[in-house]
C-alpha cells in the first residue's frame, strides 16, 4: 500500500512539473518546473532502489544527478541573466527574435 501512495506521489510531482514546463512562458519558472521534474525522477530512483534491494546504488545514482541538477540550474541561471540582460524579461518567446535575421 505504501508503494501505491508513493507511486502516486511521484506521478503527480511529475505532472505538475511538467504542466509547469507546458504552461509557462517565463523561463525561471520553466527552470524550477526542470527541478520538480528533477525530484520526481530522484524518488523514481529512491523507489525502484528499495524495490530491488538494492539502495547503495541507488543513492549513488543519486548523488550524480543531484550534481547534474545543480549543473543545469547553474546555467539555467545564467541563461536567465543573459535574457534577461539583453531583452529586459524573462518570456522565452523573446529567445527566438532577431533570429530571422542571421538566416540570410
Amino acid at each position: 500500500m505504501l508503494f501505491i501512495l508513493f507511486c502516486i506521489a511521484i506521478a503527480l510531482i511529475a505532472t505538475a512539473g511538467i504542466y509547469c514546463i507546458i504552461a509557462t512562458h517565463n523561463l525561471l519558472r520553466v527552470l524550477i518546473a526542470l527541478e520538480i521534474v528533477g525530484k520526481a525522477a530522484l524518488l523514481l530512483l529512491l523507489l525502484a532502489g528499495i524495490i530491488c534491494g538494492q539502495m547503495a546504488q541507488a543513492e549513488s545514482f543519486i548523488i550524480v544527478m543531484i550534481i547534474v541538477e545543480v549543473v543545469v540550474t547553474a546555467i539555467g541561471a545564467i541563461l536567465c541573466v543573459a535574457l534577461h540582460a539583453r531583452t529586459g524579461s524573462l518570456d522565452i518567446r523573446l529567445l527566438s527574435k532577431g533570429r530571422e535575421d542571421t538566416h540570410a
